[in-house]
């Protein structure tokens, strides 16, 4: 059996999107974003330090990950 990530590279959806202008992130991952982004600053002194908005930015990357496999399980 395939591993999500073995899937999601065979559909193409983990190739790198950085830098990519007007590709609207996944609104799960923009709604975990949220949470992870204040349940880390507020509870665990912004431990990650997540950053959003600007290409590179670790939260961008991270949404960019995510991005991936929330469309995996819309086609699987």
């Amino acid at each position: 059996m395939l591993s999500d990530y073995k899937k999601a590279q065979s559909m193409g959806l983990t190739q790198k999107r950085m830098g990519e202008q007007n590709v609207p992130h996944h609104p799960m991952s923009e709604r975990l974003m949220a949470f992870l982004s204040d349940h880390d600053f507020y509870d665990y002194d912004d431990f990650f330090c997540w950053e959003c908005g600007g290409v590179g930015d670790n939260g961008e990357i991270l949404m960019d990950e995510m991005d991936a496999f929330f469309e995996l399980l819309e086609l699987v």
